[in-house]
């Protein structure tokens, strides 16, 4: 057993940005007893080793570094998870042994309460729901300091709710994410159980576009961001795919062919796509797409247009504006997608 007792305080403590000092006066100890324990010099009493690890929001076994236990604990999670993929119902009986030797261990109870989730939702099976809901529960009580985001407090209530939903809570489930919906995580699953509850009104509609809108914003940003990650990996083929796939996605949303945000958005995708085609040595196509960015920078500057009601999918209830980091205008958009590409030869071919 390898104990890290003293590196793992030392960090967890700054990582809080407490002092030696503060870190005693919240245990109620020395600051002399705090450096002697990050200095290895001496160990906590057990009582005292629980008020720490409360303290942080984390276990013992973890405070102490036991990483005996704790590969245990993953290699089991990891066994629970395996059965959600083959859809091996066996794995339930598993997870209900792993529970009964870690009752509060935060990883055993989430992947245990996932296969109940699965399961539950696929079989519409009550039961399984409910203990997927109790499982949750607990979890939301245990949730580490340093657990991946993904699984973290938020997505635990977001999965309670759903469930609840499904087990004909719907109005609770609709309470939970309202409340809790930090940033509009939770607005594209309000206005889809909204809307699936009969609802009729605006606010629902608010809440669908207001998270479909999100959902262009984060479609756009990953696919620039595939784009460019591409390109410095020089895998051409599949950046001239993305730019590809991400203006066809623009021109389906579209509402009609009047001047829009999409326009400088396609630009930008136009152009990358352009820097593709230039590095391949196909320098005609890309010559073509340059000029078709150009000239749907300069049909969105001939009349701007950035309020938002500009998809084919429903009609914007509200007024709204969007924003991009490229640029005001459609001329400005290339040339900073220009100098975000960094390629002095493909930015005076792409000038000329």
């Amino acid at each position: 057993m390898d104990i890290k007792l003293a590196g793992n305080l030392k960090r967890m403590r700054k990582e809080r940005s407490l002092t030696q000092e503060a870190l005693a006066e919240a245990l109620g100890v020395t600051a002399g007893a705090v450096y002697k324990w990050e200095a290895g010099l001496s160990t906590p009493e057990l009582e005292m080793l629980v008020r720490i690890a409360d303290l942080f929001d984390t276990s013992v076994d973890t405070l102490l570094g036991y990483e005996m236990a704790e590969n245990r604990k993953r290699s089991i999670t990891d066994q629970i998870y395996g059965y959600i993929l083959s859809k091996d119902r066996a794995g339930m009986e598993y997870a209900e042994k792993a529970l009964t030797k870690y009752p509060n261990d935060f990883n055993v109870l989430v992947s245990s309460a996932r296969m109940y989730l699965t399961f539950g939702m696929e079989e519409r099976n009550n039961g399984w729901m409910r203990r997927a809901i109790e499982l949750f529960e607990k979890a939301s009580e245990t949730v580490p300091h340093d657990i991946d985001p993904r699984y973290g407090r938020l997505a635990i209530i977001g999965d309670i709710a759903l469930l609840n939903f499904l087990v004909n809570d719907r109005d609770k489930a609709l309470d939970m994410m309202k409340k809790n919906n930090e940033a509009g995580v939770f607005n594209a699953t309000i206005g889809w159980l909204t809307a699936l509850k009969g609802e009729t009104d605006t606010a629902c509609l608010n809440q669908l576009t207001s998270a479909f809108w999100d959902s262009i914003s984060d479609t756009n940003n990953t696919s620039m961001g595939l784009l460019y990650y591409y390109c410095n990996r020089r895998e051409w083929e599949r950046a001239k795919a993305v730019a590809r796939w991400n203006i066809d996605y623009l021109k389906s949303l579209r509402k009609n062919d009047e001047p829009c945000f999409f326009d400088k958005t396609g630009a930008a995708f136009l152009i990358t796509e352009g820097y593709a085609y230039f590095m391949t040595g196909d320098k005609a196509h890309a010559k073509e797409l340059v000029d078709e960015a150009k000239k749907l920078a300069e049909y969105f500057d001939s009349a701007p247009n950035d309020i938002a009601d500009i998809v084919k999918l429903f009609d914007i209830p509200y007024k709204t504006s969007t924003y991009t980091m490229l640029g005001r205008t459609g001329e400005e958009t290339i040339q900073t997608v220009l100098g975000m590409i960094g390629d002095k030869k493909f930015t005076a071919f792409a000038n000329k």
